[in-house]
């Protein structure tokens, strides 16, 4: 399941930090006051029979200069614990609960849900929020984010028949992914849900969760849903949605 993944990468990725922490030499910013005025330094740990003392440079002297890029990644790797600290914490407390939460909901085994044929495609209908502003309209659809807004760009120019938020029921709840996707070459639809804010924790949590459902459910990433992503302003390209996109068709013709 995807918690337990996400919880073993998260273990790996403490241990190697903390691994490379101990390797590093202690170094940390600070900020020194004297007769009033506050300075940027970089603090040095010595140890030295037995006995500690920080040291301290100003950032911009020679000194100061050369351990600037030990202080960077003294807090970046020390970031990389706190964060995934939390999240295993969290991925922990889920675990438990995976097996209840996952269960396909009954009405969905019924009607054959997990075929991803075209008629089932045919049949799903849309979640149509009156609600969204008209910032990003394509077509006829007015889409949340105007990364969506390219993304249904993209599946325009490849020819490819969508919907935009499909409803499916997952434990008895409505769910709706971003899209729905029609592939003639493989005679299967796929899901793509585009995660727009993946630099921040809560929000990676929260997806962490829904992706859980999604595999529980039988929807497999990588052959029935792709996942697209942003992790802060500039990094989400159309290039990287048709590489995807071309993965998962070769994925769906090899099952």
């Amino acid at each position: 399941m995807i918690v337990r993944t996400g919880l073993n990468m998260r273990v790996s990725a403490v241990s190697s930090a903390r691994k490379e922490l101990a390797e590093l030499p202690w170094v940390s910013f600070g900020q020194h006051s004297r007769h009033g005025e506050r300075n940027s330094v970089v603090r040095f740990r010595s140890v030295k029979d037995g006995k500690t003392r920080w040291i301290e440079f100003l950032i911009d002297s020679k000194q100061g200069k050369k351990l600037v890029p030990y202080a960077r990644r003294n807090a970046l790797l020390r970031e990389v614990i706190k964060e995934c600290s939390q999240e295993i914490e969290y991925s922990s407390a889920n675990i438990s609960k995976e097996n209840d939460r996952v269960n396909l909901d009954p009405a969905m085994k019924e009607r054959g849900f997990l075929n991803f044929s075209y008629e089932e495609f045919c049949g799903l209908v849309e979640h149509n929020d009156q609600s969204i502003s008209p910032g990003y309209k394509h077509g006829r659809y007015l889409f949340r984010s105007k990364s969506e807004m390219l993304i249904a760009q993209v599946l325009d120019q490849l020819g490819l028949e969508y919907k935009y938020e499909p409803v499916i029921l997952i434990n008895g709840e409505e769910r709706w992914p971003d899209f729905a996707v029609y592939c003639p070459e493989t005679g299967r639809y796929f899901f793509i849900e585009h995660l727009g804010m993946m630099d921040k924790m809560k929000y990676r949590l929260d997806n962490m969760e829904k992706m859980t459902l999604y595999e529980g459910a039988g929807i497999r990433n990588g052959i029935d849903i792709l996942y697209t992503t942003e992790y802060g302003k500039g990094t989400f390209t159309t290039n990287a949605v048709m590489g995807k996109i071309a993965g998962i068709v070769i994925a769906q013709a090899l099952v």
